[in-house]
């Protein structure tokens, strides 16, 4: 997980700055960001279902090595050539499905590999994953200036063939056992999904991934046009803040780690009211508080994801792991753009109700998840149609 967020920092420098060299248009910039956000809804939901039936090893081949293959194969396209824009929009999307093959397959097979030590292990992954996040980009963007931005894809695209060494090596769970009442692959599916909507509490889980959602998405990017034309600050001053956010992620996962004993629930409502705090800071008028706004927020919103995973880990059977956390993330992933619009908005007429929606939206989070021991609790489930089709 270290080597993938290192090479993802080296590639999330270089596509954008590839569009901006062959483009110089924003527009076009931000098509290629949102074609790497769409597979989190489509193919997401249907990956989801595929790792609830396939071997995670084989899943997690497939994430690596095709997206190897697909950004060493943008690579070489980019490097001599005047690229398409299509290639990239296509290279970008292939890249995200891929992706999620990998990451919904260690998600499943997590708790068979690790047992009771499955929080502590999610702390550590996180730990792993936003230290990387911090190197990557410095990295990525000093690589750049020498080589130019092509051959950090070839970068990313040596770093996915590592991972999926490495990955050969560990001890993957077996295909989850076929059961011949097990309805077929889409009836499956939208089973799974109904079974979630039955389960104790969900209400107030969705509620809460929602909001948290809303409050991440626009988050970076009200602190930096507050520090830069909010307040008059410096580049540096700009640099500063954005470097909070990553050291905010960092401390949080390593705040996880030390408190993985709570209940999952619990470190939820705690890190939602730390966010709440966090976003008092936004209404004091200085750079440093806006960057140490920014820490809080973001080690409090990465303590909350982590109580999220191990939520769900402890708390939804193994048989339908890969479907409940792609719906979690289509949650995330329609609420992005919303909070986008709603800050947008706002923050052109005060950046007051900017900051204040993003404090309400915490406040509303840890309100949901108090007294919540009951949150998706296994509970009584209406029976299901057990009429089998055969699986293809």
């Amino acid at each position: 997980m270290w080597v993938n967020s290192l090479g993802g920092g080296a590639y999330n420098i270089a596509l954008p700055l590839i569009v901006l060299q062959t483009s110089g248009s924003l527009a076009q910039m931000s098509i290629v960001a949102v074609a790497s956000q769409l597979p989190k809804a489509f193919p997401g939901v249907l990956i989801g279902g595929l790792a609830d039936r396939m071997s995670p090893r084989t899943m997690t081949h497939i994430g690596y090595w095709g997206q190897a293959l697909v950004v060493a194969a943008m690579a070489l396209l980019i490097g001599p050539w005047h690229t398409p824009f299509w290639v990239l929009v296509l290279g970008a999307f292939l890249r995200g499905s891929l992706d999620m093959f990998a990451r919904t397959a260690t998600f499943v097979a997590i708790p068979k590999m690790y047992g009771e030590g499955t929080a502590k292990f999610n702390a550590s992954v996180s730990t792993a994953w936003t230290s990387a996040s911090i190197v990557g980009p410095a990295i990525g963007g000093a690589l750049s200036a020498v080589w130019g931005p092509w051959w950090l894809l070839a970068v990313d695209a040596v770093s996915f063939t590592v991972i999926a060494m490495i990955m050969n090596f560990l001890p993957w769970p077996d295909r989850p056992t076929r059961q011949p009442d097990r309805p077929g692959f889409f009836k499956d599916l939208s089973a799974g999904y109904r079974r979630l909507s039955q389960v104790n509490g969900w209400w107030r889980f969705a509620g809460t991934v929602v909001l948290i959602g809303f409050l991440s998405a626009p988050l970076s990017t009200l602190a930096i046009f507050q520090t830069s034309v909010g307040l008059g600050g410096s580049t540096t001053e700009v640099g500063i803040v954005g470097a909070a956010a990553a050291a905010g992620l960092f401390c949080g996962s390593i705040l996880s780690g030390l408190v993985s004993a709570w209940q999952p629930n619990l470190l939820m409502q705690r890190s939602s009211w730390l966010m709440a705090g966090g976003a008092l800071l936004f209404f004091i008028p200085s750079w440093i508080a806006v960057a140490s706004a920014l820490f809080v927020v973001c080690t409090g919103g990465i303590a909350w994801t982590i109580g999220r995973t191990s939520l769900i880990h402890q708390q939804i059977p193994a048989s339908d792991l890969g479907k409940t956390m792609t719906a979690v993330q289509f949650l995330e992933t329609v609420s992005s753009p919303l909070s986008l619009a709603v800050a947008t908005l706002l923050m052109g007429v005060s950046s007051f109700m900017a900051f204040a929606s993003i404090l309400l939206a915490a406040l509303l989070s840890g309100v949901l998840a108090i007294n919540s021991g009951s949150m998706l609790k296994p509970g009584e489930l209406q029976a299901e149609d057990k009429e089998s089709e055969p699986v293809h």
